[in-house]
């Protein structure tokens, strides 16, 4: 009976250790780069890089479609997965609704 106890106490502790923990670089990522603009009527842009790899870009504008107002928005993402593969995904979001593309980048 000791035995098992001892054997599933080991176990837990295998499973808890092996268990994957948050990045550290995540935990303390600094934003390198910021920038952003708003003139407060038609359209905004903002970009900014952090240190753990992560940048992001997005503009936005407003136009008429049809007699109808619309915001139509673009922009992109990328980050680094934790197996080290780099993504990208690029959008555009439109009166037609939202248009993402992600791709490996490597």
């Amino acid at each position: 009976m000791k035995y098992q106890v001892v054997l599933l106490f080991a176990c837990f502790a295998a499973v808890c250790l092996a268990a994957p923990r948050p990045d550290e670089a995540d935990e303390k990522a600094e934003t390198l780069r910021l920038e952003a603009e708003n003139n407060g009527v038609d359209k905004y842009s903002f970009a900014y890089d952090t240190s753990n790899g992560i940048s992001r870009t997005e503009e936005g504008e407003l136009k008429t479609i049809d007699d109808n107002a619309a915001i139509v928005v673009h922009g992109s993402t990328s980050w680094t997965a934790p197996d080290g593969k780099k993504f990208e995904l690029v959008f555009t979001a439109d009166e037609l609704g939202y248009h993402p593309s992600i791709k490996l980048v490597s």
